[in-house]
Parts: C-alpha cells; structure tokens; sequence
C-alpha cells in the first residue's frame, strides 16, 4: 500500500456566498496525484489546505510527510509563482539547492532543460509569464524537498513546449522519489502526468482514485465526461451503432473513449454521417441510422476531417481495456523483449500544432523517413538529427498513413484520404502519383500501408469499401488483387500494415487481431497471431522483418511483440500508457539493420527507439 500524505476527513472551507470545499474526505498518497477540476471547483482551496496556508472551517487534515535526513518535507509552486522580486534567476536556485561542487552544472542543466539558459542573470520582472512559471518549477526540483506541490504550475507555458517541460518534471520526481500534487483544468495533463487523480466540481469531490480506472472504467457518465471526451454506451444501447460485438468475447465497457473506436468507410452500411467536426486529436462525429432515424454523436481517434456529411460508416470497437489493461490477457508469463535503452524524441512542431507520428520505414543507410499527422515526411539520421523534410502536395480532407523506400530509392506515400500512391525523390521533389476512388483495380478507397518484393512489384493495403491488397509492377501497373472485408480466411478488416519476406506477404489484419500470410500471388498460406494461443495480438497495427528474420509487430494496445517465422513469440515489451516504457495507441514500426526498433508512439505523440 502506497504511503499515505494526508489525510482529511469531512473538510469544509466557508466563502462569501458558497462553500469552498464541501465535506471532503479523501487520502492523497504518495506518487504523482492531480486535482482535477473547472475553474472555481476548489482546486486551490484544496491545495492551500495541503501547504498549511489555509485552515479548514470544520473537519480536519493530518500531514503525514516524510522525515528524511537533509531533504525538505514540502516545497510549494503557488498560482503566482511565489518568485522573490530582488533575486536574479541563479540566486533563486542557488538560495534553495544544497551546496557542493556540482551546484552550478545543476543548475546550467536545468535552465537549459526548461529554456531560461538566457535569462541567468535577470530578475523575476524581467521575464514573461511564462518564463516565471518555468522558473518557479525549477526551483522546486533543485529544492531536494521529499513533495512538491503546484497550483497549475505549466498553464501559462507556451503549449508546443508544455509536454517536454512535464516530462522532464515527472522524469525527476521519479528519479529522486519525489511525490507530487499538481492542480489542472485538462483531462489531457492528468492522463499523461499523474498515476492517481481527485476530481472536484463546485467545491464538492466527485471522485479520486487510479488515473486508468476513473478513465476507462468511470462509475457515471458525468464522471466519464469529466476525464474527456467518451462515448456512454450501456449494453443495451449498443444496437443499432456497433457493428462488432467481440464475437462473443468479454462483455464490451460501458464507457467507451475515442481511441477505443474505429468509424469508417463503407457503403453498405446504414449508418450515414451527418456532421464531423475535428478537434486536433478527437473527432466529433453525429451519425444517424437511416432505418430508425435515430442519431447519435461519437468521439473517436485516430482523427482527421475525412468524413464527410452523407458518408456511409461502420463504427467498430478496437480495445476491451478492461481485458488489455487490467488483466494482462494471459500473457505474464511472456518473456521481455530484452531492452537496454529506451530514448524517445519529438517531431518539430508544425505551426502551432504538436504533430504526431503514424508510419515509419528504415532507408539502406538506417537513415529514418517518419510520415506525421501534419502531412510531412521527416528524414533523419542514424544519429537522430533530422536532415530534411517535406509536405504532402495536398492535405486539406487527411493526412497519409503509410511510407516505404522503394528499392530505386523512390519514397512512396499512402496517400491514404485522396485515394492514391504518391512517390517522391530522396530530396522530396515529387515524381508521380497514381490511383483515384473506386473499387477497381488501380483504384483505392483509403490505402494505409505500402511494400516491395525482391522482383521490385509494390503491394498496397487499403480499408473502406472493400478490404484488400492490391500488388502492381514498379511503374503502377495493376498485377492482381486479393482479399476482402470480412472475418474469414483471407478477408480483413482493416488491414494496416504489410510487409514481404523471403517470398512471402504479412500482412497485419488489425481489427481482426491476426497477421495473416500470402504467396506473391495472393494465395493465403498461413495465420499467425491467435485468442487461445500465448502468441495472441491485440490490434496489430504494423509490422517489420529484421536482419536477422525476426518479425517485429506494434500493437494499438500499447506493446511490441517479437515473433518468429512460425509465428512463436520471442519477447514482449511495453505497455499501454504515457510514461518510460510505455506507447499510446501506437501506429507504426521499423527496424534498422543494428537491431534498433522504432515505434510511432501516435498517442503520445513522439518516436520511441528500442536499443537492444
């Protein structure tokens, strides 16, 4: 059991015309805990009780703070940052930190991890909001105190850097066994900084508990809204929407949050748009059902403005959660794909957008081209330092999905939302494109994932209309086709990732949690992946072979699977989340000739390499 903090037992704070806290009862332990909360919810309030800065009206509250030799019980970042007026930036850290001969590398590494390098030597007046509010974080982090606590430490912080700044946060709250409290308005903040959360609304609490339970398993819809957007779906109010039950497998989750659906593209079905509205990472999508003429408005990710008002649409369940997160799904005994190092990186920001990446292949020289959701192609080296970069020539109705180095060392690009394959030079000059909407063949409705055999012909998966891989010679002349949608041998849904190898096709069949296996010529020969078996995928997302012959496949249940040619697992790694060793519906994967496994950490939205 986690070391308790603070304790408070029926605690009200009286205001002016309502209380500021009414009865609240809860234990803060020790960890990463957020209050959770709309301006005016008490958030503040509950932290000035926590600091002792404040004393209850009625109840009590018991500090039970740690008493470690030579470190601080408590440091507190207040709204206002609580900066000293008359002390220059390296005075505030210098006046707080413990002397010895490393003060000064300290404190030029921290002020160069939150970008105040520049500013050493000026006052709290001479800098800018958000430059105070990086400097009252610094300070607490050097102060060595055993908890930090922060009153919406980050909220005026430039948002392209605010996710670097809380990563580095948590990163040494781990590393020097430092619990912290944290109050913030965004959901978004909760999910990815803190392991528990206490929800206020109107001084009142509505609940506190594990941060993965309250959101994938919140006991109200009020409560499930109050973490972000979801989709409230009672067993009963599934019809006519879901056209996936699981087939007979663990009842389906109550709450249902926008990573957890799959609206797309399919003409036979009833269900017909009537508005999408895109919101940066949440689609917000009204759908009605032609034969009952009931609507109903759903959130789901992975987004892009693609649909469109009278689009025909499947809507499908990807994750059981309550299986995938909180039992394991068997697969404990599974040995660990062996790591040494996990380091993660960023993509440059695109305007005022944070982008995040979705395919990924490895080039002859273990250079890295990485396709991301602002519609670029960014080309690194082996060392990690982008080289170049370009755009898509169109992105206003979505963004591609797919890339892939071709053997002449043509770049092609899924261009998944306008229907066609895209090639561009090593410098990103484009060179051809071909394909349009339809279902015949050279025809695409959305193509997600491209390969290349030893004979230079290109397969190209697609989902919509029609599930399928269509194969064609170098110079796009259509081949042959095979597959279809469904659940039987040789039909997909959603087929996402495909690669050859020695002969053969593998393709990931991602909502039918199977990767299956082709000859050249489309003849079915294999599956791999299996609900009975120890090598059972959970969504497998995207695929790739490396040097040695070992297949690599991502999981949109946040882990990296290693298999074998037979299909037997070899070693597991991550899981779902948003810490160190750790994806959020990740997307895409490559392997580079020394063994280094990259991820397309989407939800996260950063790259994660695996070094063995």
């Amino acid at each position: 059991m986690s070391e308790i903090l603070w304790n408070l037992e029926n605690v009200c704070v009286a205001g002016p015309d309502r209380r500021r806290l009414d009865d609240v009862s809860i234990e803060i332990t020790a960890g990463i805990t957020a209050i959770l909360g709309p301006s005016g919810s008490g958030k503040t309030t509950l932290l000035n009780l926590l600091v002792d800065f404040l004393k209850p009206s009625t109840g009590t509250v018991a500090a039970r703070l740690p008493q470690e030799n030579g470190r601080l019980p408590l440091f507190w970042v207040p709204q206002n940052d609580g900066l000293w007026p008359h002390l220059v930036v390296r005075e505030h850290l210098r006046a707080v930190m413990a002397e010895d001969d490393t003060q000064d590398e300290q404190i030029q590494l921290l002020l160069d991890q939150f970008d105040l390098l520049d500013t050493m030597d000026q006052c709290p007046g001479q800098l800018s909001q958000g430059e105070r509010a990086r400097l009252s974080v610094v300070r607490s982090l050097v102060s060595g105190a055993s908890v930090l606590v922060m009153d919406e430490p980050l909220v005026h912080v430039d948002p392209a850097r605010r996710d670097d700044y809380s990563q580095i946060v948590q990163e040494t709250c781990r590393a020097t066994r430092t619990s912290l409290v944290f109050a913030t308005h965004s959901p978004e903040s909760v999910l990815a900084d803190a392991s528990s959360a206490v929800c206020l609304e109107d001084g009142r609490l509505l609940c506190h508990g594990p941060v993965d339970e309250l959101y994938y398993r919140p006991p109200t819809e009020e409560l499930a809204r109050f973490m972000g957007p979801a989709n409230w779906l009672p067993e009963a109010e599934l019809e006519p929407w879901m056209s996936d039950r699981r087939n007979g497998h663990a009842k389906p989750p109550t709450c249902l949050r926008p990573e957890q659906l799959a609206i797309d593209h399919c003409e036979d079905s009833p269900l017909v748009v009537e508005s999408s509205r895109f919101a940066g990472t949440v689609a917000e999508v009204v759908v009605r059902h032609e034969p009952s003429s009931q609507k109903r408005r759903f959130f789901h990710r992975p987004a892009g403005d693609a649909l469109r008002c009278g689009d025909h649409v499947v809507i499908r369940m990807l994750l059981l959660l309550s299986c995938l997160f909180f039992c394991g799904c068997g697969d404990a005994a599974t040995a660990e794909l062996p790591v040494s190092e996990c380091r993660y990186f960023n993509l440059p920001v695109a305007g005022p957008m944070i982008p995040a990446p979705r395919s990924m292949t490895v080039g002859p020289d273990d250079s890295l081209y990485v396709l991301d959701d602002a519609a670029r192609v960014l080309v690194y080296d082996e060392a990690g330092e982008l080289l170049r970069q370009w755009s898509m020539p169109d992105s206003e109705v979505g963004n591609p999905e797919g890339v892939c180095i071709l053997k002449d060392g043509r770049v092609a690009v899924a261009d998944t939302h306008y229907h066609r394959v895209v090639f561009f030079d090593q410098t990103g000059e484009l060179l051809d494109m071909f394909g349009s909407l339809g279902n015949e063949p050279g025809q695409f409705h959305y193509p997600v994932a491209i390969t290349q055999d030893q004979g230079e012909n290109i397969y190209v998966c697609e989902y919509g209309s029609g599930d399928r891989v269509q194969k064609f010679s170098p110079d796009g002349t259509f081949l042959l086709q095979f597959g279809s949608f469904g659940t039987e041998t040789g039909q997909f849904q959603r087929p996402s990732g495909i690669a050859w190898h020695d002969g053969k096709l593998y393709v990931a069949d991602a909502f039918n949690e199977r990767i299956q296996v082709f000859s050249e010529r489309g003849d079915f020969l294999a599956f791999l992946g299996s609900h009975s078996s120890d090598a059972s995928l959970h969504y497998p997302y995207d695929l790739s072979f490396s040097a040695d012959g070992r297949l690599f496949v991502v999981e949109y249940a946040g882990r990296v699977t290693a298999l074998d040619i037979l299909g037997n697992v070899l070693g597991r790694f991550g899981s779902s989340g948003r810490g160190q060793r750790e994806f959020a519906n990740p997307w895409g994967i490559a392997v580079a000739s020394n063994g280094n496994v990259f991820v397309a950490d989407t939800g996260n939205r950063r790259v994660a390499e695996l070094r063995p």
